[in-house]
């Protein structure tokens, strides 16, 4: 279990789904190329693939259904034609919500120094006064993170020490809704929880904690003017579970595929350990 050498060499949201075994991204690589080169899937391609997130689901599907609704087929168009375009149309928003991520990644990644683009400061001074709160002390950004047992590897955003120990941090933006009480209300994602609790395992792996798992702390952070932060603090009994539940998914994606970069482990995982 190692972290990767270069721990801010990699641009947030340049797509990267595979890693050496060394924690190098290989930006362009499939799974025909991590056969050759004995690559491991990221936490996310592993998760997406696996597990069904139904928010998202329905979400796409209503920004589809809403883009068909305001644009109609045109005489030049055929159905395929029309298809794509009303799809082109619905994932728009979706790329302007990721490029806007991007951005207070990046302006957050460097705190405390105050970001270039003056546009994001609101952002930046929310999550300014959530980090000064918490006592958190940064041991590592954008860390990249192996696990020699399961043969996966991810990037999380904040590996930190608290006032219990270390702690393992995700930073979210969302689109916050108000609930039909009139109240602020983001979604925390299970599918969160288990790539915090992959994060947690490599760490204590590495740092020597284990089996006892860091902190993990999910932060929505609200794309809308004001960026107000919401925390979301993991029961350690979640993150066990999800941490087991990751693992169940891990074995189903490699076993589907046949391909096992650290060895085939058998389904009642009695090759890999688990936290207590």
């Amino acid at each position: 279990m190692v972290y990767a050498k270069n721990w801010t060499g990699i641009v947030r949201g340049q797509g990267s789904h595979w890693y050496t075994k060394s924690g190098e991204a290989q930006h362009d690589a499939d799974l025909r190329v991590a056969r050759k080169a004995t690559l491991y899937p990221s936490v996310t391609t592993v998760d997406k693939d696996v597990f069904i997130n139904p928010f998202l689901d329905k979400w796409k599907q209503d920004q589809i259904l809403i883009a068909a609704g305001d644009n109609h087929l045109q005489p030049h168009e055929n159905a395929q034609q029309y298809a794509q375009r009303i799809w082109d149309i619905s994932m728009e928003k979706s790329r302007v919500a990721m490029e806007f991520g991007n951005k207070i990644h990046d302006a957050i990644e460097n705190h405390p120094q105050e970001p270039e683009d003056k546009s994001l400061l609101p952002w930046f001074v929310e999550f300014s006064k959530w980090w000064d709160n918490t006592k958190l002390e940064s041991v590592a950004s954008e860390a990249i993170l192996l696990d020699h047992d399961l043969g996966v590897a991810g990037k999380t955003d904040k590996i930190a020490r608290g006032p219990n120990g270390r702690v393992v941090a995700d930073w979210k933006t969302q689109d916050v809704k108000v609930d039909d009480k009139g109240r602020k209300k983001p979604v925390f994602y299970d599918s969160w929880g288990r790539q915090l609790a992959f994060y947690a395992g490599c760490d204590a792996k590495q740092s020597g904690t284990w089996p006892e798992l860091p902190e993990c702390i999910s932060l929505v952070i609200d794309s809308n003017p004001g960026g107000l932060v919401y925390e979301k603090l993991w029961d350690r009994d979640e993150i066990k579970s999800a941490y087991k539940t990751f693992v169940t998914g891990a074995w189903l994606w490699f076993d589907k595929r046949g391909y096992w970069p650290v060895g085939q482990w058998d389904a009642t995982f009695t090759r890999i350990p688990m936290p207590s």
